[in-house]
């Protein structure tokens, strides 16, 4: 058995050394290599890591993946093809930790993005997920100036006990003006053309969702930064702390 690991994203570097440690031996995954890869073999991959459907169909049979969310029809193709594939985002504890890791990469493009203190900003958080409510936390207990909009009303009643001000449905859109920095982690087109004339000039719209919100519009007035696999970029070592303790317990178990 041999690791093959996603070396272009950082997290997977120290999950590397980890089972190198452990005496396993490990190699970059290389789409040009697949066939190098052995039913006894265990793929890791990076939680953002993106499938299309050729690669999908040319992975080996037999073999265990670690990776991310996938599509119903990329699950059906690895079921036949006797691919077990271990989707770590369905790990509730992994989940959680990575959405507080996610939270502080945030903050730090937060910082190094915008010209304004974080003190002196006025927020808005778009989304109820796990992401969203580690954001909002985290700057609930630095006193950071947010609010929430949101459309889960369930939600919606818990987040007013530690935001300043919340929004249920599309109420927020008519105050976007009010707000220099929107952060959106719900993974929908949720704009359209009109509402972009809705924002502050100048402002900043931070993407943390997988599926841009401002997809396809013009943004003149708008700072649009994209944020994807924040985890791998601030705190990478941490966050490969979450994904050894997973591959740790699937090894014990194969063992017992």
């Amino acid at each position: 058995m041999k690791f093959i690991l996603y070396l272009k994203d950082r997290r997977l570097v120290y999950v590397q050394e980890h089972l190198s440690q452990k005496g396993y031996k490990t190699i970059s995954f290389d789409e040009d290599k697949l066939n190098e890869i052995e039913p006894s073999d265990i793929v890791i991959l990076s939680p953002a890591f993106k499938w299309n459907e050729t690669l999908v169909n040319n992975m080996p049979s037999g073999i265990t993946i670690f990776g991310g969310a996938i599509s119903l029809a990329f699950e059906e193709t690895f079921k036949n093809k006797n691919i077990n594939y271990l989707n770590i985002m369905q790990n509730e504890d992994f989940v959680l930790k990575n959405a507080s890791l996610t939270a502080e990469g945030m903050l730090c493009d937060l910082i190094l993005n915008t010209p304004l203190s974080m003190n002196d900003q006025k927020i808005l958080i778009i989304g109820s997920g796990r992401v969203a409510k580690a954001v909002g936390y985290l700057f609930y207990k630095l006193d950071l100036n947010f609010d929430f909009a949101m459309r889960n009303e369930k939600e919606y009643n818990l987040t007013k006990l530690f935001a300043k001000n919340c929004y249920l449905g599309e109420e927020y859109k008519n105050h976007l003006k009010d707000y220099d920095v929107v952060i959106n982690t719900v993974p929908v087109v949720i704009f359209n053309q009109n509402d972009v004339k809705k924002f502050k000039n100048g402002c900043y719209v931070f993407e943390l969702a997988s599926k841009q919100c401002l997809e396809g519009l013009k943004l003149q007035n708008i700072n649009y930064v994209l944020c994807p696999a924040l985890p791998s970029k601030y705190t990478a070592k941490s966050a490969a702390k979450l994904i050894i303790e997973l591959i740790d317990n699937y090894l014990e178990k194969g063992e017992k």
